[in-house]
């Protein structure tokens, strides 16, 4: 039996080769699909952990140790108990920690002592880094706090009465990278107040200070970042580390569903492409099958007239298909290892090799069932009609019956699909929509091809009639026709759903990002940012300064106007800022005639504020007594161009409170009349008396501002009522910008805002009114909530910016960065990091959609390759057929060249119809399902997401399509073109 199947296949080799090749195409797709899932959840996960916070990519490990006067080798042994429950984990940073107290002001403050490997790298230090046991670093806001500096001496004791520990103080630090890792662990943390007790930033010693008797009973601490191998077995991990007396602090369960929602993603999406590659590669094999088998007639008569049983002809069928099935089992699975490797950029675990094995054998053993199956029927038949030439009539109502259970199994999967389902049928509702839609196609275009026949032939176009009838009476025509058309479908539905992934993710990019470049930087506020920025591009056209607050309700972007449309490329409907200059104090001295009309001495408190460094000024005024006097302070901090400008005249008392002017009595009033510098007037009686320029607090107690008769009066308000203890905001702030500030809101408006007016605290300011315009539209970083407004204007408006907030610059398109960071740096604005929107792009690029997408791009060319291919052997059987009709037909006298074009134009009138189909089944199918995968997991939506098709995408697959179909076919079309005008030149 060996022989005869050997035989049979060095007869018909052009019939095996395609066999051997659609079946390596169906194992390496099986087998690509199981290994493309771990390979892109590998990296989908790791692209997750690396966009979390800090805190969240940390498994922090401590307990207890006492150091027994030996702080190393107790943190020795605690290392070595963490490395026993977590092998193979590196990265590691161990510390020790004990929170004691400092006695201040008769109340204790809570200040945690900690060593830390990598301390002082972590740090931006002033002062020289602690080397020796009992020096110590402390944080600026601590030393403020506790009133130290570089070589106090700082007493902790356990609690009040305990014994003491003395540290000297060696440096204070700035933390170097706030967001980082390291500084990430809560027990390292900034300080904080709970329930009313505060805790102060961290001292950080060396570990030798450890060794003393108050600080004996430190928390050893092991921080350990958390990796993709972690994370899939943190569950064990953390209960492992419970039982062994640990307690842990690991990822929360948002990161965790995150990354489980994520690879949900990337495994329905690339199911849904390998369902439909697989049913491509079924629907080619039998399409070969039953070609090749067609050409077999004439074997399988010769076997049952000598006697053959049907069991004997069906093993010798089944060892035709084995042994190209076998022999492409092997070849497809490295094949299908190699395209997931390339494709996901990782390679896949190895524990899912034997998985692939499996599901490219269960694919091997499916081909090989659907190349028997199709040959049962042929086994069935009498001799007689093995032995016909032309084709037996079909059974039309079985082809009728398999479009309706098609329809109808497309019908429920649109449904499923449409209703937001991501799974089961939902999955595989394109191909069965696109079988549904292409065999409707086939069995139109397969009757108007018999009518077009007709009409030729009855008008005398001869080439164009036998072309037309011919492919009306080809057997089989309809089948090659839909799988065909299914392919390019399917390859134009995936390059759309790619594009329209590619533009969502642009758009999106554009939306978080902002500019084509960001700088995040840290500069000492946000007048030092805007004014260094202006000085680096001073033609306003490649970078622009940017603060943001994103804990304002709602959050805050302020960006420089007159420069966003420049860098950007997007308009923005605010106006800039105001171009005239408020009235400057730039001399070293400031002098005020004032009429004070209450019964004893007032002051008055000047606060200015440097034009360019943003530095804070005050000048307090007087005492001014009784009636009309003039007041002579220094200045200090103005003298340097431009100078400061004037932020708000405040009313005091006599005498200072805690080092600050104390308040004014009840009913005191002073009238302002001018501020001059020497002979300079800085405010007259206009401006002081113009109430356009001046406004009172916008929130709380307030005193009573007149501004009137060419002088601005100040008095505080006599008590409400009795017991009334209030103090009134003394304040009368210079107006000298837009009020309220115009400012664009995306979002819902604030329910306090439906009742009066909007008032915004951002950037640890008071409250500053708005003006409010909205728009529908995704605001630049915030997306689809915020407000946006002038950066410029804010400065002049809040009065008492506290927190510079998140810096950035943004640059555009083609800015020089390294020459603008340079002027930055020199600026006194230190770069912290930098992203362009391309990375931005290949970030987002790296999320489980994002991986389904191109692997159905991949499936889907995979399917075109099998349909040119399954084309081709259908192509070369039929043409066997066809050399005995056109012999018969040239003996009588039809000329070479009308045979030619008949049979040429048949075969290209059929790939470009099914080509032309497949495009209107895919703008159908398109339609019909929708987004069948989400391009994001995270909720974020783009208010005009891209259309699903994308006609650019899509005439890209047609002219995939005519390339592959027209190059695979191209080689037995002109082979048969030269064998029948040979025949001609014979005659």
């Amino acid at each position: 039996m060996l022989r005869l199947v050997f035989g049979a296949l060095r007869r018909r080799r052009a019939q095996g080769l395609a066999v051997l090749v659609l079946t390596v195409l169906l194992c390496a797709v099986a087998a690509a699909g199981p290994l493309y899932t771990a390979a892109a959840g590998g990296r989908v996960a790791a692209a997750d952990l690396a966009e979390a916070p800090a805190p969240q990519r940390l498994l922090s490990v401590h307990r207890s140790a006492p150091t027994g006067g030996d702080p190393a080798t107790a943190l020795d042994g605690f290392r070595r108990e963490v490395e026993a429950l977590l092998p193979g984990e590196h990265g590691a940073v161990l510390g020790l920690t004990q929170t004691l107290t400092a006695d201040t002001g008769g109340f204790g403050r809570m200040v945690p002592v900690a060593y830390r490997d990598g301390a002082c790298p972590s740090m931006r230090l002033a002062g020289d880094c602690p080397a020796r046991a009992g020096e110590a670093a402390v944080s600026a806001h601590t030393a403020n706090a506790l009133g130290l500096r570089a070589g106090d001496e700082l007493v902790l004791r356990s609690q009040p009465g305990a014994p003491k520990v003395s540290l000297r103080v060696t440096a204070t630090y700035e933390r170097q990278d706030p967001g980082g890792a390291w500084w990430a662990d809560p027990l390292f943390g900034p300080g904080h107040i709970v329930a009313g007790e505060e805790t102060l930033d961290p001292v950080f010693v060396p570990l030798e200070t450890f060794a003393g008797d108050v600080l004996d009973g430190p928390t050893a601490v092991c921080t350990v970042p958390v990796t993709k191998a972690l994370i899939d077995r943190l569950d064990v991990v953390s209960t492992t580390l419970r039982e062994a007396g640990f307690d842990t602090e690991a990822p929360s369960g948002a990161l965790l569903d995150r990354i489980a929602e994520d690879q949900a993603a990337t495994a329905d999406g690339v199911l849904a492409g390998w369902v439909e590659a697989l049913t491509l590669c079924l629907l080619a094999l039998g399409i070969v099958g039953r070609h090749t088998a067609q050409d077999r007639r004439p074997d399988l008569a010769l076997l049952k007239l000598r006697g053959a049983t049907r069991r004997r002809m069906l093993r010798l069928v089944l060892w035709q298909h084995l042994l190209p099935v076998a022999a492409a089992l092997p070849a497809g699975l490295p094949l299908g290892w190699a395209v997931a490797r390339l494709a996901a950029g990782a390679p896949a675990p190895a524990d899912r090799l034997p998985a692939a094995a499996v599901a490219a054998g269960i694919a091997a053993g499916a081909g090989l069932v659907v190349l028997v199956l199709v040959e049962v029927p042929l086994l069935r038949t009498p001799v007689a009609g093995l032995l016909r030439r032309s084709a037996a009539p079909g059974r039309r109502w079985a082809g009728a019956l398999v479009d309706v259970l098609l329809v109808a199994l497309a019908g429920a999967a649109l449904v499923q699909a449409r209703s937001g389902t991501g799974n089961g049928v939902g999955l595989v509702a394109p191909v069965l929509a696109a079988l549904a839609v292409a065999g409707l196609l086939a069995r139109v275009v397969t009757a108007l091809a018999g009518q077009a026949g007709r009409a030729a032939l009855r008008t005398g176009r001869l080439p164009l009639a036998m072309a037309a009838l011919q492919y009306h009476r080809r057997a089989g025509i309809d089948r090659i026709f839909a799988l065909v058309a299914v392919a390019v479908a399917l390859l134009g539905l995936a390059a759309s759903g790619y594009a329209a992934a590619g533009r969502a993710r642009a758009e999106r990019t554009a939306a978080e990002l902002g500019a084509d470049r960001v700088f995040t930087v840290r500069a000492a506020n946000q007048s030092v940012l805007l004014s260094a920025v202006r000085a680096a591009d001073p033609g306003g056209r490649q970078a622009m300064a940017v603060a943001l607050d994103r804990g304002a309700v709602p959050p805050v972007l302020a960006v420089d106007t007159a420069r966003y449309a420049a860098v950007t490329g997007r308009p923005l409907s605010l106006p800039p800022a105001l171009d005239s200059d408020p009235p400057a104090v730039d001399g070293d001295e400031l002098t005020v005639r004032a009429v004070n009309d209450s019964g004893g001495p007032l002051r008055l408190t000047v606060q200015l504020v440097h034009a360019t460094n943003g530095a804070t000024v005050r000048v307090v005024l007087g005492p001014l007594d009784p009636g009309e006097h003039e007041a002579t302070a220094p200045v200090d901090g103005c003298a340097t161009a431009p100078g400061c400008r004037i932020v708000s005249l405040a009313l005091a008392g006599p005498s200072d409170v805690d080092g600050a002017p104390g308040p004014a009595p009840a009913g005191a009033g002073l009238s302002v009349r001018a501020l001059r510098q020497h002979a300079r007037t800085v405010l007259d009686g206009g401006r002081l008396g113009d109430p356009r320029y001046w406004r009172s607090a916008l929130s709380g107690p307030v005193i009573v501002i007149a501004p009137k008769a060419g002088a601005l009066t100040l008095r505080v308000p006599r008590p409400a009522f009795d017991g009334d203890t209030a103090v009134p905001d003394a304040r009368a702030f210079a107006v000298d910008t837009r009020l309220p500030v115009p400012a664009l809101l995306a979002g819902q408006r604030p329910h306090a805002w439906n009742f009066g007016d909007a008032l915004l605290s951002m950037f640890g300011a008071s409250a500053v009114p708005l003006d409010l315009t909205r728009t529908g539209a995704l605001l630049p970083v915030l997306g689809p909530a915020g407000v946006v407004l002038d950066l410029a204007t804010l400065q002049r408006a809040l009065p008492d910016l506290v927190n510079p907030g998140e810096l950035q610059v943004w640059l555009a398109p083609g800015a020089p960065a390294g020459a603008i960071a340079g002027r930055l740096a020199a600026a006194g604005v230190e770069l912290l990091g930098s992203e362009t929107a391309r990375e931005h792009e290949r970030r987002l690029a790296t999320h489980g959609p994002a991986f389904a997408a191109l692997f159905r791009l991949l499936a889907a060319a995979a399917g075109l390759l099998l349909a040119a291919v399954a084309s081709a052997v259908a192509v070369t059987v039929e043409q066997r057929v066809r050399a005995r009709e056109v012999r018969a037909m040239r003996t009588q006298g039809l000329a070479a060249r009308v045979a030619v074009g008949a049979g040429v134009g048949g075969q290209l009138a059929l790939l470009g119809l099914a080509t032309l189909g497949g495009l209107v089944t895919a703008v159908v199918v398109g339609a019909a399902v929708g987004e069948p995968i989400p391009v994001f997991v995270d909720g974020w939506r783009l208010t005009q997401p891209p259309p699903a098709f994308q006609p650019v995408a899509l005439a890209a697959a047609g002219l995939l399509a005519v390339l592959v179909l027209g190059g695979v076919s191209a080689g037995v079309l002109l082979s048969w073109t030269r064998g029948v005008l040979r025949e001609g030149a014979g005659r």
